[in-house]
């Protein structure tokens, strides 16, 4: 199976549970977050050309901002 399947069906098997209430909003976040990380390590080890590099960055940019952002107003 590739990467990218896994990484899918990981994704819909949280969403069901979730949709199920097998999950709360507490685990279903830090269940996406360990999906996310998972998500990093196969990102940081494809060789992928410069170009599609270059289309990914703005979209991680603007989710760390956004992210760190949030962590700020909650005070940390």
């Amino acid at each position: 199976m590739k990467d990218s399947e896994k990484l899918m069906q990981e994704l819909k098997e949280l969403e069901e549970k979730r949709k199920n209430g097998e999950l709360t909003v507490r685990e279903f976040y830090k269940r996406l977050l360990d999906l996310l990380a998972e998500l990093k390590d196969v990102l940081a080890h494809e060789n992928i050309d410069e170009a599609n590099i270059k289309k990914q960055i703005p979209l991680l940019l603007a989710f760390i901002k956004s992210q760190i952002h949030e962590l700020e107003l909650r005070g940390h």
